[in-house]
């Protein structure tokens, strides 16, 4: 997945370069059309945002997006007493060259575990600059609750994500929207994630964006 979203990203930066310039007439900078660009694709993306619950009810379930550095510590998060759950399981300060698991969690499900059940997550990375560098509508899903925790659902394939000093800092901002499409409703969910890397012996951090991808 790595190589795909490098591609489609380089994609973009395509398209936003090309616009501004083909646009251009002497009457604004650059720094102008940049900022409108901005601007159009934060409204295309809030625009999609609310287009996905068109015709659901929020949930009486909650949306939860965990930041941990192994299975493990999701599977602790899990079993652990619903009242020590909201400070746990988040590590959100992200350190170079070290992989970290984003699950994607439902809790207080309200339905009997014997009940036909169909989740789907759409999950949006948004980069330090503000754009949506990964968009995934349906990354992973549950059809059935584990026996031990029937209300509290971690949703399958869980994503895991790598920066490196390639990777621009700043902070990131990912977003899932989970839907039960057995029920019409949905939830949403959204944590900050704090990048930052020494400079190059240049004193430059090349920009590329990190790497995700999900671990069935």
């Amino acid at each position: 997945m790595k190589s795909a979203w490098r591609i489609s990203c380089l994609a973009l930066l395509v398209i936003s370069l090309v616009q501004p310039l083909s646009a251009q007439d002497g009457s604004q900078s650059l720094g102008d059309f940049a900022r409108q660009e901005r601007e159009r694709r934060n409204k295309q993306a809030g625009e999609a945002e609310a287009n996905e619950i068109v015709g659901l009810k929020e949930g009486s379930f909650k949306a939860n997006i965990l930041i941990t550095d192994s299975h493990s510590a999701v599977e602790r998060w899990v079993l652990m007493p619903a009242a020590d759950r909201p400070n746990a399981g988040r590590s959100r300060e992200l350190v170079p060259d070290k992989k970290f698991y984003l699950p994607f969690v439902v809790t207080d499900y309200p339905f009997p575990a014997s009940e036909r059940m169909d989740l789907t997550a759409h999950v949006r990375l948004i980069s330090p600059d503000g754009k949506v560098k990964f968009d995934a509508p349906r990354l992973s899903g549950a059809i059935g609750p584990d026996p031990r925790s029937p209300s509290v659902i971690v949703l399958n394939p869980v994503m895991d994500i790598t920066f490196d000093t390639s990777d621009p800092p700043g902070t990131y901002t990912i977003r899932v929207t989970i839907t039960d499409h057995v029920h019409s409703a949905y939830a949403k969910a959204e944590e900050q994630l704090h990048f930052t890397v020494a400079k190059s012996r240049k004193g430059e951090t090349p920009k590329e964006p990190a790497a995700a991808r999900t671990d069935p």
